[in-house]
């Protein structure tokens, strides 16, 4: 409550901060002749919003404390609660905290308790300890760890350590739960006593196992039959002294039957291998009140040397209470904090016991990675807010889909996966997938109504598709990037595709070479007015130069570069590049003409793109009206209203702006009545057909003469003959542009070019 108080206050004080700076300004420029005074109020204001600022941030840095700290305290008070030896440590071996039942067991003397390091050494049975161990600590799921108490007692232990938070700091905490083992080695003890006992005839069986106050449970090599204590007896509500394979299979939680199934064929195959090792298992079992609770099994085997049979046996513990404290610490490490689905670290966990179980199963899983499209969008456009009541719609929408068995979880920011059993139907993951679109599109209500909300997929199948949960995971990633371009593309992982996308990889660390080693190169192509046969522009088109005779063409790859940072950086030297080049010819004294440059969606949707290109033009000293951005019809009309809002802040700086590809997109003469474009560039596929098509010629005819009526230019691609020209300046197009008047030259050329142009007009006037 506190909290949110204050939380307000601040909030408060931000607004009262920005009206403050609203009529500051506006009293100023009504009284901009006072100079002194509105010296002195501006003064006052700047340490006013110094102060300010200096307070905001203050409380900021409080509160992300306060929570920090809040956070930290609850993970203690769980530690401190559990019934089992636990311990919560730090990744700096700075800090380490004991409950109380390990401090009692550890019997450590208070000098050496206030020793992490030394206390972390002892209990996990080495030398040091040092953060290089950490990882192994982590992956030693089943390791017997032997310590010596201050009363000169062994204990053996068994450690399950998990990472639980993550501060801000970048420090990690670890829960690390014990097991004792002293109750298991008597138990070991006694077993060799119950295997002698165990005599095996043609249907009687009997066994004594009072000894001990906990549940047995014995299992013979070759024999179907099990033998529970009176104890387990009592647990579990067995009427009978045996217990079939099957009698048990039937007290097993359904979504546990994976894991009993693989153990018992494991088991049935490989018993010899406990006799070197001691394992366990953890499952919900009905119990004797007909409710499902947590039990652990832990065994070992030994040899019947009466009957040389081998024979497993281990102690049944019922863990339902410490399951219900680990869902607490389950739920910080490995629960989303926006959707409240599992995170990518418990994704991982589940995938790797799965793969497992495919393995000795012989069944198989459908891993699913789903992306939501352009969400960066839907953050900028509707806040962060709306992104993440998105994020948690998503989520439900994607829970619907388990209902029939599976998993679900966020692994990034708007990137979710599905983890779906094979039932056969190689169709599943796409009808899987449809109906999560089909539930997101109906999202696009409120801040999301103008937004047409898609999502792609891409999916691989545990374990065809890879040598491990990793592997496959990677595959689907792989299919997912595959129709990057394609809004709500769905596809299935193949090689073919693996290799594309390493060659993909490989060309990407190319270009990034290519990048730093200057190895690419602009080309002109001449625009020439069909009225005056006059040079009026230059389109700027990048190449790369691989070796002095090795020239490659942008359609090699720019569509690898889009897919990576590497198109901004390719941009950014387009643009310098053509600006340096354009201002040299004015220089020289070369006709002014306009240079045209390419940009991608990457590019043209940055928030700064416009001060970015305000400020090349002024490093050369180029005339605004002298630039023009092409961009194709498809990217203008990703995001309509962004678009216009880009477009309007490039044109109120004077810089032209052209359709590229007019015509082969959806609505192209209704978005010319909407965007703000100084030019239309008509697509070569109508000029291709010109001179025999007549529909086309009317195409173009209507084209021109609604582009006059707004006042914007025309312009046409690909003109390659005398006629073509000849019949789109009596359609009214203003510009063209292709092989009839010149290809695309390197800055050599085109200078020669452009002098030779003005020299022959020059001569043709006169």
């Amino acid at each position: 409550m506190k909290q949110r108080i204050r939380a307000h206050l601040v909030n408060s004080v931000m607004v009262l901060f920005a009206v403050l700076t609203v009529t500051v300004i506006a009293y100023a420029f009504r009284n901009r002749e006072k100079g002194e005074l509105i010296y002195l109020i501006f003064n006052a204001y700047a340490l006013i919003a110094v102060l300010l600022s200096f307070l905001i941030i203050l409380f900021r840095q409080r509160a992300a404390k306060r929570r920090q700290l809040s956070k930290k305290k609850r993970l203690q008070n769980l530690t401190k609660d559990l019934a089992s030896p636990a311990m919560l440590w730090d990744d700096t071996l700075r800090t380490v905290i004991l409950n109380d039942t390990l401090r009692n067991l550890a019997e450590l003397d208070p000098e050496h308790a206030a020793d992490p390091k030394h206390v972390l050494s002892v209990l996990f049975g080495r030398e040091t300890v040092s953060e290089q161990d950490i990882p192994e600590i982590i992956r030693e799921k089943n390791r017997e760890f032997c310590f010596v108490t201050a009363s000169g007692q062994e204990r053996d232990m068994i450690w399950t350590t998990s990472a639980v938070e993550t501060e801000e700091n970048g420090v990690t905490w670890y829960l690390s739960i014990g097991l004792d083992l002293a109750d298991i080695r008597l138990m070991q003890s006694e077993l060799a006593t119950y295997s002698k006992r165990l005599i095996v005839s043609e249907g009687r069986h009997n066994l004594t196992m009072e000894l001990m106050d906990v549940g047995i449970l014995l299992i013979e090599q070759g024999n179907r039959n099990l033998f529970p204590s009176d104890k387990l007896r009592q647990m579990l509500g067995l009427k009978d002294d045996v217990l079939t394979v099957e009698e048990l299979r039937s007290r097993v939680y359904p979504a546990d039957l994976v894991t009993f199934d693989s153990r018992c064929r494991n088991m049935h195959d490989h018993m010899q291998d406990y006799l070197r090792k001691t394992d366990s298992v953890e499952l919900r079992l009905s119990g004797a009140d007909g409710q499902y609770r947590w039990y652990s099994y832990r065994f070992r085997a030994t040899q019947n040397p009466e009957t040389g049979r081998l024979a497993v046996g281990g102690i049944v513990i019922d863990i339902s209470g410490e399951k219900a404290k680990d869902v607490q610490i389950e739920r910080i490490a490995y629960e989303d904090s926006v959707t409240g689905i599992p995170n990518r670290q418990k994704l991982l966990q589940m995938g790797h016991d799965l793969y497992r179980c495919t393995t000795e199963m012989e069944n198989s899983y459908w891993v699913i990675v789903i992306d939501i499209d352009r969400f960066h969008m839907i953050n900028d456009a509707c806040g962060y807010a709306a992104g993440n009541e998105l994020l948690r719609q998503f989520a439900e929408a994607m829970n619907r889909q388990l209902e029939h068995g599976g998993f679900g979880a966020r692994i990034s920011g708007d990137n979710f996966a599905l983890i779906l059993r094979n039932t056969g139907d190689p169709a599943l993951p796409e009808k899987v997938v449809r109906e999560i679109q089909q539930s997101l599109s109906a999202r696009s209500a409120g801040g999301l109504a103008n937004i047409s909300l898609t999502c792609s997929a891409g999916y691989a199948l545990m374990p065809a598709d890879g040598e491990s949960f990793e592997d496959v995971m990677e595959h689907a990633e792989f299919a997912l990037s595959s129709n990057r371009s394609m809004l709500g593309g769905i596809s299935r992982y193949t090689e073919a595709m693996h290799d594309a996308i390493v060659k993909e990889n490989q060309l990407e660390v190319r270009l990034s070479e290519a990048l730093a080693n200057h190895e690419f190169v602009l080309y002109y192509q001449p625009k020439i007015s069909l009225e005056t046969d006059a040079v009026i522009g230059l389109e700027a088109l990048i190449r790369w130069r691989m070796s002095p005779d090795k020239i490659v063409s942008p359609e090699a790859f720019v569509s690898v570069a889009e897919k990576s940072s590497l198109i901004t950086q390719i941009t950014r030297f387009v643009l310098d590049e053509a600006c340096r080049q354009a201002k040299v010819w004015q220089d020289e004294g070369l006709p002014e003409v306009v240079m045209s440059i390419n940009f991608s969606g990457a590019d043209f949707y940055q928030d700064t793109i416009c001060e970015q290109i305000q400020e090349v033009l002024r490093k050369y000293r180029l005339d605004p009206h002298c630039l023009e951005i092409e961009l194709t019809e498809s990217l203008a009309l990703k995001d309509i209203d962004l678009t216009i809002e880009r477009m309007n802040q490039l044109r109120a700086a004077g810089i032209q702006i052209a359709m590229d590809d007019f015509g082969t997109g959806y609505s192209s003469l209704s978005y010319m009545q909407m965007l703000p474009f100084t030019m239309v560039k008509m697509d070569r596929s109508f000029v291709r057909h010109l001179e025999e098509d007549r529909v086309v010629q009317e195409i173009v005819f209507s084209v021109a003469r609604i582009a006059r009526s707004k006042k914007i230019k025309t312009i046409a691609e690909g003109v390659e003959t005398p006629e073509q020209a000849r019949l789109l300046k009596a359609a009214g197009c203003d510009y063209a542009q292709g092989f009839l008047y010149g290809k695309p030259m390197t800055a050599e050329e085109t200078e020669a070019y452009m002098r030779e142009r003005a020299r022959y007009r020059k001569g043709y006037r006169g």
